[in-house]
């Protein structure tokens, strides 16, 4: 599941840079697929539970892989409204030329590349990564939304043209939020910690 989401992503970026309108039903058809793969984790889950009982370290798992898939799920769901913003813009909005947008891109689909790395390999330290890369996301994303503001206030014009562009910044931000609660997770499942009433800033601090 984990494989098939990356893909959508990267596809979904691609098609958003060169403006493949067809390359976008294709990965809306899928989608299907990661909401199936959800519902029959979830299901796989639930019947281990019943039926083994689960405790310590693989009830941990058990419950994150469920936490997991929902956060996958989500990720897709964020994938289609990229496609649909394909969709929706003339094919000579330059919207991949804005630099920053472009690179958030490229770092939600890293932080998702992460998390899920960590996941498989059960690696907190690899949460690290995570956890740094959402630092310099958040960073871009105010930075982005300023810009976009600027430029409206300026040109009245563009108005169309960068509401496309905060929609999918926000998408692309959701996106890594759901990588960074996946990282979370890792550190619940690995080291039984529950980051839920942790305070932001202390979660993301520097290690």
């Amino acid at each position: 599941m984990g494989d098939l989401v990356i893909a959508q992503i990267e596809s979904a970026l691609r098609c958003l840079s060169e403006h493949d309108v067809p390359g976008t039903r294709m990965i809306i058809e899928q989608d299907s697929n990661v909401n199936q793969m959800d519902i029959d984790l979830e299901e796989m889950c639930l019947q281990f539970l019943a039926l083994h009982q689960p405790v310590a370290k693989d009830l941990r798992l058990i419950t994150a892989a469920m936490k997991v898939t929902s956060e996958l799920e989500r990720i897709g769901d964020r994938v289609v409204n990229i496609c649909e913003i394909v969709h929706d813009r003339d094919d000579r909005d330059p919207t991949t030329s804005h630099a920053e947008v472009s690179q958030m891109g490229s770092l939600a689909l890293a932080m998702v590349r992460d998390s899920l790395a960590a996941f498989s390999q059960a690696d907190s330290s690899l949460v690290k990564q995570v956890f740094e890369k959402d630092k310099e996301f958040d960073a871009l994303y105010g930075k982005t939304f300023a810009q976009l503001t600027a430029t409206v206030a300026k040109d009245p014009d563009r108005v169309a043209h960068d509401t496309k562009l905060a929609f999918l910044s926000r998408d692309l931000n959701e996106i890594s939020e759901h990588a960074t609660n996946i990282a979370e997770v890792v550190m619940f499942m690995v080291d039984g910690k529950s980051l839920t009433h942790m305070d932001m800033h202390e979660r993301r601090a520097p290690r």
